[in-house]
C-alpha cells in the first residue's frame, strides 16, 4: 500500500474521489434516464438489456459470470435471465464444461431486439450524446474515455472491459450504415 507522503497527498486524493463521486452521480441519473428512455419501445429493463448484450458478446456466458460482470446478485441475475428466456430472447442451459452452472445463450429473437434497440437509438434525444457533441466540435472525435477505463480496469478487473470492447466490437462490425440508416451485415448467433 502506498502512503499519502510517495505519490499524492491526502487532500489531492480526498479532492479526485470527491469530485468523481458528484460528478458520478450526475453523469449516472443522466444515463439512466437515457437508458430507460431508449428501452421504453421494447418493454425490457436496462438490466434485462445488459444481460442481453452480455450473451451477444459471451455466447454461452454463466448466469455467475452475468452477475459479476453486470453487477447485480446472481439470483437478479438468474431472475431476469429467466424473465427473458420467457419472452424469448434467450435460453437458459446447462454447460457441463461450465461445471453445470447455468448459462445463457441469445436466440435469434434476442439478437433481433438487440439489433431493434440500436436501430431505434435517436441520437437527438440522448442527453449524454448531446453533452458530448462539444467534444468533438473541439477534437474532431466523440471521447474514448481511455482514463476511465484505466481506472475501471483496476477496480473491475480486465474482464469487465474485455466484455465492453468485446460488445463494440461485435456491434459495430455487425452493423453498416447506409444512407443514415442501421442494417445487419450478417448474422451473429445461431438459429
Amino acid at each position: 500500500m502506498r502512503s499519502f507522503s510517495e505519490d499524492y497527498t491526502f487532500k489531492e486524493a480526498a479532492l479526485f474521489s470527491l469530485r468523481l463521486m458528484q460528478l458520478s452521480k450526475l453523469l449516472w441519473r443522466t444515463i439512466e434516464n437515457d437508458w430507460e428512455n431508449l428501452l421504453k419501445p421494447y418493454e425490457i429493463n436496462m438490466s434485462e438489456h445488459h444481460i442481453l448484450s452480455m450473451a451477444y458478446s459471451s455466447p454461452y456466458i454463466s448466469i455467475m459470470e452475468v452477475a459479476k460482470l453486470g453487477s447485480m446478485h446472481v439470483t437478479t441475475a438468474f431472475n431476469f435471465s429467466k424473465t427473458l428466456n420467457q419472452k424469448g430472447y434467450l435460453q437458459i442451459i446447462k454447460k457441463k464444461s461450465k461445471n453445470k452452472n447455468a448459462c445463457i445463450q441469445l436466440t435469434r429473437k434476442g439478437e433481433d431486439l438487440l439489433f431493434e434497440i440500436v436501430k431505434g437509438f435517436k441520437p437527438y434525444e440522448n442527453t449524454v450524446f448531446l453533452g458530448a457533441l462539444s467534444t468533438k466540435d473541439l477534437y474532431g472525435e466523440l471521447p474514448d474515455f481511455t482514463e476511465l477505463v484505466v481506472v475501471m480496469r483496476n477496480i473491475y478487473t480486465k474482464n469487465f472491459i474485455t466484455f465492453i470492447d468485446r460488445f463494440s466490437t461485435i456491434v459495430e462490425e455487425n452493423l453498416i450504415e447506409e444512407d443514415g440508416i442501421l442494417k445487419r451485415r450478417n448474422k451473429h448467433i445461431i438459429e
